[in-house]
């Protein structure tokens, strides 16, 4: 999905080995009209919404401007921020790191805060960062089995069922 944000609406960045690289999109450009029903399209289903909605709102409340002010707040002051955006609340994907969460049908604030303490303690500035290589990790889309792979280790290109 990142891929088809940078896609459809970053800037190109350039070619290289027939390959065309994208930026991430400016966030005006996801706060335009038509957004939503193009995203829907291009196969982002409800997040479509989000998207285009919270693009919209950081554009309304300053843009870059209000992503650089956060970034001079305490953690969780910019939390605090960062949910007012639509669609935006306290996730959980960390049960596997944290055993004792497992089976937890609810995350308290307590919770939440308990694993997002534990990943900053472990990676520090780049948590956020560790918890999404994880979080793909665990994705069945990103994982590879040793059938995967031709005879010189690199990944065999998948081909489409017709």
């Amino acid at each position: 999905m990142v891929e088809k944000l940078c896609t459809h609406y970053g800037e190109k960045i350039c070619e290289y080995e027939g390959e065309t690289y994208y930026a991430f999109p400016e966030v005006d450009k996801l706060a335009h009209n038509g957004v939503e029903s193009e995203l829907r399209n291009l196969g982002f289903g409800y997040r479509a919404k989000f998207i285009h909605k919270s693009a919209s709102q950081i554009v309304e409340w300053g843009g870059v401007d209000w992503f650089n002010s956060l970034q001079d707040m305490k953690y969780k002051d910019a939390k605090v921020e960062l949910m007012k955006l639509y669609g935006i609340g306290p996730k959980i994907a960390a049960q596997n790191y944290l055993p004792h969460l497992r089976g937890k049908k609810n995350v308290t604030d307590k919770m939440y805060t308990e694993i997002g303490d534990h990943f900053r303690s472990l990676y520090g500035d780049m948590a956020g960062w560790a918890h999404t290589v994880l979080f793909c990790a665990d994705l069945k889309k990103f994982q590879q089995s040793d059938t995967d792979t031709n005879d010189t280790g690199k990944p065999k290109k998948k081909r489409k069922k017709l």
